[in-house]
């Protein structure tokens, strides 16, 4: 399926991290098989954020794509060199490994003018070694125990944590992930609201972080960051929930609650796991009730940058109904295809709407996404024995 060029820099990159999942867990060799490689998408040379699946042309400079493979990969949140095919901890800091999206090329030792996109031999004869390259927005991973969003300008990213019930903390990163340039960090500005108060953030002495003294209040904590990131840009709004005081490093995640079971229907299924699509409507059906509804739960926990899961896992199984639509009247025809392309289209913008940190806007999606599901199972319902 092409992606529409509409869709956010980050959503696109989403896309081919999931599209090249599969090849997760098997180390690039220079002997490797096509059929064994992440396949081959097109990106620009200058917004290498695009990307697209078919050759032809960049949707912001026009300038003609170029290929790239995409691998997703375990690597270090502060030490990019390292990368894994498997989890582990990273050997020169101990933090354990994420994962993140890289550009996977060969090249040739002491040769950095070969950069090939296949692998194959040296000049001197011998193999080509796997090379692989952090992309922008690769990294959606944060790096102090936090909540971590893109800003709507797809350059920034920032982080936020909650270091004591009294101290609201932001780290701020490039598109790489990485920590701001000094010279980038002096325009920003920005305050947090929580209940009503509203307090200005104060960059700190060395500049890597920003503060505000909050108020302490009960757990879960609730509060809303207002940034304007360069001068003259538009302030964007990031909604934080903390259901507990943030540790840093990567300590383990508090337990989850548990999620509602859904009205006459089994235990729900983790929502951050992929499970496989079932091969009947009925199935089907069951599963997409049940992903629609773990949405407005992940959301109500202010687990905004992952409503993605359960969001696409929705979009997956309403797409695996379009296989059963010639069994539906005509009338009911005419209400599943268009509520289908709708849900798929809300799947999108509910993770458009996380990775910014935008609560309003992924409630709005999310209402979209519940109110196609509920047409796609009266338009079924016939086929549900």
């Amino acid at each position: 399926m092409r992606v529409p060029t509409s869709i956010t820099t980050a959503l696109i990159v989403l896309v081919a991290t999931v599209a090249v999942r599969g090849s997760q867990g098997r180390a690039p060799a220079a002997t490797a098989t096509k059929a064994s490689l992440p396949p081959i998408v097109q990106t620009c040379p200058m917004h290498p954020d695009v990307v697209e699946e078919s050759p032809g042309t960049c949707p912001v400079c026009k300038m003609k794509l170029v290929p790239v493979r995409l691998q997703a990969v375990w690597s270090c949140p502060l030490h990019s060199a390292i990368t894994r095919d498997a989890k582990g901890r990273c050997p020169v800091c101990g933090r354990e490994l994420v994962q993140m999206t890289m550009a996977l090329t060969w090249t040739c030792k002491g040769r950095a003018d070969i950069d090939a996109i296949e692998p194959g031999r040296c000049p001197d004869g011998s193999p080509m070694i796997a090379k692989r390259t952090l992309r922008p927005h690769g990294n959606h991973n944060p790096q102090h125990g936090g909540e971590f969003f893109m800003a709507p300008d797809n350059q920034h990213h920032l982080e936020g944590t909650l270091p004591s019930t009294r101290l609201f903390r932001l780290y701020l990163y490039n598109e790489y992930a990485r920590p701001l340039p000094q010279a980038e960090r002096r325009g920003i500005r920005g305050r947090v609201e929580i209940k009503g108060q509203t307090i200005p953030l104060t960059m700190s002495r060395d500049g890597s972080y920003m503060d505000a003294r909050v108020s302490p209040g009960a757990l879960p904590a609730n509060m809303t960051a207002k940034l304007q990131l360069k001068a003259g840009a538009p302030e964007y709004r990031f909604d934080f929930t903390f259901p507990s005081v943030t540790k840093d490093p990567g300590a383990a995640r508090p337990p989850a609650t548990a999620l509602p079971t859904v009205a006459n229907q089994p235990s729900s299924v983790d929502p951050l796991a992929q499970v496989p699509i079932p091969s009947t409507v009925p199935e089907i059906l069951v599963q997409l009730r049940i992903r629609s509804a773990q949405v407005p739960v992940l959301i109500a926990r202010g687990e905004l940058a992952a409503v993605f899961v359960p969001a696409f896992q929705a979009r997956d199984l309403a797409l695996a109904l379009e296989g059963h639509l010639t069994a539906l009247t005509p009338a009911m025809r005419d209400v599943a295809e268009p509520a289908i392309a709708r849900l798929v289209r809300a799947a999108w913008q509910v993770d458009a709407a996380g990775d910014l940190g935008n609560r309003e806007q992924v409630l709005a999606a999310q209402r979209d996404l519940a109110a196609a599901a509920l047409d796609i199972d009266r338009a079924f319902a016939s086929l549900r024995r």
